[in-house]
């Protein structure tokens, strides 16, 4: 009973809940991205997290973004990539994600983007719900935790 009431999914939702009401961009739920990515016109996918994190795991098709990047470089780097395209931007929970998005959203709109918008819960969230990660190996079950508070969020695959 304790690890349901204080589980990682418990936790995880607390960490969601305090980040949406300070940081108010659009989200995507979890199926929603695994939906897009089932289909023919892939998103483009932004993991916004530091280069360990990303090298450890990561959904297949991201593209690492830092999280520092500023408005001016992400448009030069992904303006031109962006039009008619929906963009997903991800981290382990959603704050980096969330805040960078805040920077960029008026870049997606100005060069065409149908959307902008933050993976609710991060890679925690899609991890712990079984879907998929991948490394440059191929698929992994292994991913990075953040650091060790944060890393109580994520329900370790067996």
């Amino acid at each position: 009973m304790r690890e349901e009431m204080f589980g990682s999914d418990w936790l995880l939702d607390g960490a969601i809940m305090m980040i949406e009401r300070i940081l108010r961009v659009d989200n995507l739920a979890t199926e929603e991205l695994a939906a897009m990515l089932a289909g023919a016109e892939l998103p483009l996918l932004f993991d916004v997290r530091t280069v360990g994190e990303y090298a450890k795991s990561r959904i297949a098709t991201a593209v690492r973004l830092d999280p520092d990047t500023g408005t001016d470089d992400f448009a030069k780097l992904y303006g031109s990539l962006i039009e008619g395209r929906d963009t997903v931007f991800y981290c382990s929970v959603g704050q980096r994600s969330s805040e960078l998005i805040e920077r960029v959203e008026n870049v997606c709109r100005h060069a065409g983007a149908r959307s902008c918008r933050n993976l609710r819960g991060g890679i925690f969230r899609w991890y712990n719900e079984g879907r998929p990660v991948v490394d440059a190996s191929g698929p992994t079950d292994d991913i990075d935790g953040y650091d060790p508070v944060w890393s109580v969020m994520v329900a370790r695959r067996r």
